[in-house]
């Protein structure tokens, strides 16, 4: 493997499910998942103004994007299902949901 798969694979499944895990503390209010969906607008906004002028930071705000939409999901999720168990399914699946990129990205990959 080369050192650029290395790390497309640690920002994936490290990097990713870390900072989701992060954002899944935060308090399920309506002003952090006011302040997470600004924060995927702002980010795709930023993605596809820099995306002819600099492809690498661009990918990154959209895989940064797609983490912050999938940690907002999941506040969306906490405030409507109660209990232990659901939150703790919610992280789980939204933990892993960060990782669906790699896949693509793989899949992209082997058809090329």
């Amino acid at each position: 493997m080369t050192w650029p798969v290395v790390g497309a694979f640690l920002v994936t499944f490290v990097a990713g499910p870390l900072l989701c895990a992060g954002l899944l503390r935060l308090p399920s209010t309506l002003r952090v998942l006011a302040g997470l969906a600004m924060a995927v607008v702002v980010g795709m906004g930023a993605a596809l103004w820099l995306e002819p002028r600099a492809p690498l930071p661009s990918l990154l705000l959209l895989w940064a994007g797609w983490v912050t939409a999938v940690a907002m999901v999941g506040h969306a999720l906490y405030r409507r299902l109660e209990g232990r168990r659901a939150r703790r399914w919610i992280t789980v699946i939204a933990i892993l949901a960060t990782t669906l990129p790699w896949f693509g990205l793989a899949t992209a990959r082997l058809m090329a």
